[in-house]
């Protein structure tokens, strides 16, 4: 069995300001730009009429965020994005007011294990690529559930293993030879794209991971993955 990384919230934020002026680039590489659908899809799946108020953990540079305000005809009233790298904040910040988006969406720095919003205040919930970076998922999914309101929906991307013959060989191989090496010759740091494949392989299953939203307080949880499995869109609605 694959041995978890150290996932210590110094160790997290630490690493993502290191390779935050890079992380967009790399993100829209390595994925092909895919990622981009992929927020999309998340975005389509929580149903929004233009009135909710979105509340995006994990926030990063804003990408979600952004993308629930571009989204037509489904769009969020107000974004608020919160994660705990001072620096991929930092970086949001100037791509919210470079879209004119300051009065829409608020950056907060927060952990998701102790999120900074008040029980029952916001109408629907995202995490783009950042459940399984935190220390403990089972206590996010709780936050979650304290602060959005009953009816309320969430979306989580987080990546998975293709299950076809065929495509997970060579996902492997990419994700745990090229990955990394890419990953390390544009960001500079070496840690952080050796961390993703091995965060990834020790994530829980998709099976594990639903059971985790259910107990938490979520109903009609789905697990419906995206590019061959490579990505996984968790849908589900607070009871």
């Amino acid at each position: 069995m694959a041995t978890a990384p150290d996932k210590s919230p110094d160790r997290i934020s630490g690493m993502f300001d290191a390779i935050a002026p890079r992380y967009d680039l790399l993100n829209h590489l390595l994925s092909a730009g895919i990622d981009r659908r992929w927020r999309a899809a998340a975005i389509r799946s929580l149903q929004l009429t233009g009135r909710e108020t979105l509340l995006d953990v994990c926030c990063g540079t804003a990408d979600v965020a952004l993308e629930a305000r571009r989204a037509r005809p489904s769009l969020a009233a107000r974004v608020v994005g919160v994660d705990f790298s001072a620096v991929m904040l930092a970086l949001g910040s100037h791509k919210v007011t470079a879209a004119g988006e300051s009065n829409r969406i608020t950056l907060v720095r927060g952990d998701a294990m102790r999120l900074p919003v008040a029980d029952h205040s916001v109408d629907a919930v995202t995490i783009a690529f950042g459940i399984r970076n935190v220390l403990r998922p089972e206590v996010a999914c709780g936050e979650i559930a304290r602060v959005v309101r009953p009816g309320g929906r969430l979306a989580i991307l987080e990546f998975g293993v293709p299950r076809i013959p065929g495509i997970k060989p060579l996902y492997l191989w990419y994700f745990t030879h090229v990955l990394p090496r890419l990953g390390r010759a544009i960001s500079g740091h070496t840690a952080a794209y050796s961390y993703l494949p091995a965060s990834v392989g020790t994530f829980a299953p998709p099976a594990a991971f639903m059971q985790t939203l259910s107990d938490a307080g979520f109903s009609g949880v789905r697990a419906d993955p995206l590019t061959f499995g490579i990505v996984y869109l968790y849908t589900a609605i607070r009871a």
